[in-house]
């Protein structure tokens, strides 16, 4: 079949006759199914598309009334009928639309698409998405001047087509006219819309101005490598040249200050008339020096003895050599490029002052690690590349500059270097690893010569030895990585170089306030203020907008090197171990009550210095230390989402072997097997951390919380342990009473049939978190309560109660346990209705899942996913989603409950596809998980799955007795799941 929705509707059989469909809701109905070719449209979606919000009474006839008639004007078998709602049984190249999108070789159609559906809603974004390819099609083909000036005239903003139309005026030796459809176009952008045209656009304009003009003047050199992925930087910084005339770029060596400062020279537009002059002062020894590098930069020499020769005049004034030079460039429209200033500064500053008083029409852009320091400079920080997240996918990484500048230097030297998985993962790494800075990732892809970018990475511990093959042509401070921080290194005075070697024991910056303590607590330095400050002047540390100081991990790397050659490695260690203690200790308290956002801020801001000062203790076998640690952090890597991790720590600090006071061992075993319920394989060593945990003889609810949780872990929900944590609900310390209210309302969930309790003890939760400001119970409690609704059928209730448990949970920063929230929630925007909410939140839910590191997290995320692709009949999809979903199980630990649905779902699926005897093994494999969960909840999820199955099989009898097993064990219907009610 041929079906035409580019304009009226046409439908053609396969001997091209033409097929007559009467009646303007009929043709809507072939729209709607076409538009989606080969899936299945729902019943509710094409009521709504046909009749809008005034669907007649027993729409579903209806309905099934048109798709008879329609089925009687097509081919046998084109419209097929699923469970959920239709099928049209085509391929997309059978439809124009998906035709013409797929190949873009058709002619460009003329009138309106979907046209037989009017104004309709649904139409709209469909129009507006054909209209758009065809604008696009129109801008990548080549159409003449007519063709382009009734494009442009119908699309007046549409910039493409104006730089279309300009061009090929001026091919017609129509310059003149294509200028003023340029000036056409600002002036309409102006004043419709206060706006300018961007960049690429006035080039062109630049380009046609300039047409046939000499080149510009200047001694910039045709680089011999790409530029790579500072573009939009320096269209902005030659806009910030033209309108400045001292600019400055700053930034650490190897930054890429130099080849910035070229290309932003050659962008110049309009270029200036006596041209761009790059003046190189690495080689300048004495500052006297550095006025008579612009002289020769110029290609002249001082004419103080007579006329030199050369781009400008000269005379015998009797003033001094930059008086002269002054003199010189007065009348001139010129832009100096000063480079590489930091070593001889002050000269340069000086004679850039001069210079820019005298010369009304000279711009100055410069280079140097720190700032000029004078009136009218305008700083412009050079910023390390972009860099991938850690676990970026290999086509998104690939987006990034630093990866792209990677893959060219490294092509460069080794062509056929490999570009899978593995290998951009490596790449990844190396540029994590280098800070995103391009010198040192040139250096690194210099190694691809010899080395896999998997055996660089490896390497980079060692990376001053590793990164030495610089270009024999670069400065000597650019061809090996040491040499470029001993560039800046030497620029020190004995203060700022001790300052910097003692912050390299920060691996996650400092505070002024740590910094002072940590690296000069005597105050033998002198002002730490004026020291930091003098160090991010010189580019060696970055500041945030929080007053943290930061290294680049090279510049760190470099500053350990020379703390250990001081000998001061292990007091700078024990005095950062002792200040984050400390700062722990006194902040642990604070995270259950009403200030716990801030405390949680101050210990997630020093994430990196209190891991790195307890992984110090874990490795110098320091028992003591490391207990104290896990026993101070523990509940912040609970709320804050660090279980994986947290739990990883606290095994290792725990079997260390050595003296640790007895309760600060027992309150670290207690808090580590908390969070080890998510983040811990071993269940031997989670039973010895909660046995140990009952020996804590600290403050009495904390032991009642551990023996409460250690006795559901141990023994599941006896009823001496419920009787437990029914008791904890009554605990003289609120925090603890809050939490043993959550516990116990779950515990009542999972005993099944209590659904009235619960919900009672969740809002005792919830009131008490309330009270104390506790937003980590809040969300929980929140979450639980709204479960609760949602089961009952009250949607829109518990929608609103998600919503306010995932606002705590963001503010948290707690990965770990929003993806469960957000699954639920997408869910019940499904159910009312709200689709575009559903996609957004799901969405959501698999990027934080896959953040939290989580196998449970993203297993159930791929689950929902999977689940939804079963509801609207795409098997296909399901079919990939639970082997995907599977497959991130592998051999991860995951919960009893996840497996259970993980199987029931696949055991549905196998039914589907008539595997009998495969789906009866699944499901019996989902039963036995979900019995060893203690959840009557899951239960009931399997038991209906397993109606539903029975139902496929032919056996409604038997899935109606296992319906009334799954409410008996839940306690009543699940309104979640109201494909129930169809079985």
């Amino acid at each position: 079949m041929d079906i035409r929705l580019l304009g009226p509707l046409e439908v053609r059989d396969r001997d091209g006759n033409a097929i007559d469909i009467g009646g303007a809701r009929l043709r809507i109905l072939l729209i709607l199914l076409a538009l989606e070719p080969g899936k299945v449209v729902t019943a509710g979606r094409l009521i709504d598309g046909i009749w809008g919000d005034q669907p007649p009474s027993g729409a579903g006839n209806a309905l099934q009334s048109l798709v008879s008639r329609l089925r009687r004007v097509l081919p046998d078998g084109v419209i097929q009928a699923r469970p959920a709602g239709y099928l049209l049984d085509v391929e997309p190249d059978d439809v124009d639309c998906f035709r013409f999108e797929s190949t873009k070789e058709q002619a460009l159609w003329r009138g309106t698409a979907l046209s037989d559906a009017g104004d309709a809603p649904w139409a709209l974004s469909w129009r507006a998405r054909f209209d758009e390819a065809r604008l696009a099609a129109a801008e990548a083909g080549t159409l003449d001047v007519a063709d382009l000036e009734a494009l442009v005239a119908a699309h007046p903003h549409r910039e493409r087509l104006a730089g279309l139309l300009m061009r090929a005026l001026h091919e017609q030796q129509r310059t003149a006219e294509a200028l003023m459809v340029f000036e056409r176009y600002r002036r309409r952008l102006a004043d419709e819309l206060g706006a300018d045209p961007s960049p690429a656009l006035a080039g062109v304009h630049v380009e046609l101005l300039r047409a046939g003009e000499p080149a510009v003047q200047g001694n910039l050199r045709t680089p011999l490598t790409s530029f790579v992925g500072r573009d939009v930087e320096v269209r902005n910084l030659a806009k910030t040249i033209a309108s400045n005339r001292l600019v400055t770029l700053v930034g650490p060596g190897g930054a890429g200050k130099t080849r910035l400062s070229l290309e932003a020279g050659r962008a110049l537009a309009p270029p200036p008339p006596d041209g761009v002059w790059l003046v190189e002062l690495a080689p300048v020894t004495a500052p006297a020096d550095v006025v008579q590098a612009v002289w020769a930069a110029l290609g002249m020499r001082d004419p103080a003895g007579g006329a030199g020769k050369g781009l400008l005049p000269g005379g015998r004034d009797g003033s001094d050599s930059t008086g002269r030079l002054c003199n010189a460039l007065a009348p001139r429209r010129l832009t100096l490029v000063l480079d590489n200033c930091e070593h001889v500064v002050a000269a340069a500053a000086e004679l850039a002052d001069r210079l820019l008083g005298a010369c009304p029409d000279l711009h100055v852009l410069a280079t140097s690690r720190e700032p000029l320091g004078i009136t009218g400079e305008v700083l412009h920080p050079v910023e390390p590349l972009p860099l991938p997240p850690a676990d970026a996918d290999p086509a998104s990484a690939r987006d990034f500059a630093a990866v792209l500048l990677f893959q060219d230097r490294a092509a460069m030297v080794r062509p056929e270097l490999a570009t899978d998985r593995h290998s951009i993962a490596a790449v990844v790494r190396i540029c994590r690893a280098l800070d995103g800075m391009p010198l040192a990732i040139e250096l690194a892809a210099a190694r691809c010569r010899t080395l896999t970018p998997a055996q660089i990475a490896d390497r980079l511990d060692d990376r001053f030895r590793l990164l030495t093959r610089g270009s024999r042509t670069a400065l000597p401070r650019h061809q090996t990585l040491r040499a470029t921080v001993d560039w800046s290194w030497e620029l020190l005075d004995a203060a700022e170089r001790a300052m910097l070697r003692r912050l390299a024991v920060f691996p996650g910056g400092a505070t002024l306030e740590s910094a002072a303590a940590v690296c000069d607590p005597g105050g033998a330095l002198g002002d730490p203020l004026e020291l930091l400050t003098t160090l991010v002047d010189k580019s060696l540390l970055l500041v945030d907008d929080a007053g943290r100081y930061r290294m680049l991990e090279t510049i760190r790397a470099y500053g350990l090197e020379r703390l250990d050659e001081h000998g001061e490695t292990t007091a700078l260690r024990a005095r950062h171990g002792a200040w984050f203690l400390d700062l722990i200790e006194r902040l642990e308290g604070r995270l259950r009550i009403r200030d716990q956002l801030e405390a949680l801020a101050a210990i997630s801001a020093e994430h990196d210095n209190v891991h790195g000062a307890l992984r110090r203790a874990i490795a110098d076998g320091d028992a003591a230390t490391a207990a104290r640690f896990v026993a101070g952090v523990g509940w912040y890597w609970w709320l804050g989402g660090h279980r994986v991790e947290g739990a990883a720590l606290a095994a290792a600090a725990l079997t260390l072997p050595g003296e640790v006071d007895p309760d600060v061992r027992a309150l670290a075993c207690g808090v580590a097997a908390v969070n080890g319920f998510d983040g811990l394989g071993d269940t031997e060593m989670l039973s010895e951390w909660f046995q140990e945990a009952l020996t804590y003889r600290g403050p009495s609810s904390m032991f009642r919380l551990f023996e409460a949780v250690a006795g559901l872990y141990r023994e599941g929900p006896t009823p001496e342990v419920l009787a437990r944590i029914e008791r904890l609900a009554d605990d003289p310390e609120p925090w603890t009473a809050s939490l043993g209210h959550l516990l116990h309302g779950h515990t009542l969930l999972n005993v099944g049939g209590r659904f009235g309790e619960a919900a009672g003890e969740f809002r005792a939760s919830l009131d008490g978190f309330r009270r104390l400001g506790e937003r980590w119970g809040m969300a929980f409690a929140l979450a639980a309560l709204a479960e609760v609704l949602a089961r009952e059928g009250r949607h829109e209730e518990a929608v609103g109660h998600f919503e306010e448990a995932l606002r705590y949970l963001r503010a948290l920063g707690a990965t770990e346990d929003r993806p469960v929230t957000e699954v639920r929630l997408a869910q019940l925007y499904a159910l009312l209705g709200r689709s575009d909410r559903a996609e957004e939140t799901l969405a959501e839910a698999r990027h934080t899942a896959r953040r939290s590191g989580v196998p449970d997290s993203i297993a159930f995320v791929e689950y929902a996913f999977a689940h939804r692709a079963l509801r609207i009949g795409d098997l296909d999809q399901a079919r990939a989603r639970f082997a995907h979903a599977l497959a991130i199980v592998g051999d991860n630990r995951v919960s009893p409950q996840m497996m259970a649905m993980l199987t029931s779902g696949r055991a549905l699926l196998l039914a589907l596809d008539g595997d009998r005897a495969g789906a009866g093994a699944a499901l019996r494999d989902a039963f036995t998980h979900a019995r060893t969960s203690f959840d009557a909840p899951v239960i009931g999820t399997v038991l209906d799955d397993a109606a539903e199955i029975a139902l496929v099989l032919g056996d409604p009898a038997w899935a109606v007795t296992l319906l009334a097993a799954a409410e008996a064990v839940r306690g009543g219907p699940d309104h979640t799941r109201p494909w129930t009610a169809q079985v």
